[in-house]
């Protein structure tokens, strides 16, 4: 069997860098990665992006089109297709799979825009669960610096209020999640990266 990793975090906490830098490692030691991320490619995932994540006239985060409760079903119908063709497979092939988000993020994001997490625990009960989580904990003015940084924001983004209580929800979920792992994301990529690979190493047997 393979091993699943997933990259959690606010906006801005370098999931994706990390992610692509924990994937070159494991490359590097002869492992077939398979590298993905939440939304997905896919139809589910593509759709979620033009009326979610991108804004604009066809943007639906702020509710006006949309309840909190069919947005949470959005995602659940991505992560549905995102486990049963491409995790689950390439972990029953012996493949290392790491995602940049997963259900945590929707946990996360979503419990701070007023659903139930319970419910939202249910929801997404279908997906597997990783080997290890890594959390990149960045304080939310390090976030929102970067963040402005880019040329396109989406509307998460635009909202700080939003990506603190998303801060605090994903240390609270840490503490009820034993897969999850703390590591400050205030560091250099460098220094973020060994941090990470340590963690792994000391997780996953095998890896020691």
């Amino acid at each position: 069997m393979g091993t699943f990793i997933v990259i959690e975090g606010i906006d801005g906490a370098g999931k994706s860098t990390q992610a692509r830098l924990l994937a070159e490692w494991f490359e590097e030691r002869g492992k077939e990665v398979v590298l993905t991320k939440e939304p997905t490619d896919t139809a589910f995932g593509k759709l979620i992006r033009r009326l979610v994540l991108t804004g604009g006239r066809e943007g639906i985060i702020d509710g006006a089109r949309i309840s909190h409760e069919a947005e949470a079903l959005l995602f659940a119908a991505d992560r549905a297709e995102h486990v049963e063709k491409l995790i689950k497979p390439a972990i029953k092939e012996g493949k290392i799979v790491i995602s940049d988000r997963y259900f945590y993020s929707s946990l996360a994001y979503q419990w701070a825009r007023g659903l139930n997490l319970e419910w939202l625990i249910g929801l997404n009960r279908f997906a597997v669960r990783p080997d290890i989580v890594i959390l990149l904990d960045l304080p939310v003015r390090e976030s929102m610096r970067r963040i402005n940084r880019r040329s396109i924001k989406s509307e998460f983004d635009r909202i700080a209020e939003l990506q603190k209580a998303v801060r605090e929800n994903y240390l609270r979920l840490a503490e009820r999640f034993p897969e999850m792992k703390i590591v400050n994301a205030l560091a250099s990529v460098e220094d973020i990266h060994e941090d990470i690979v340590e963690l792994v190493k000391h997780e996953l047997s095998g890896e020691k």
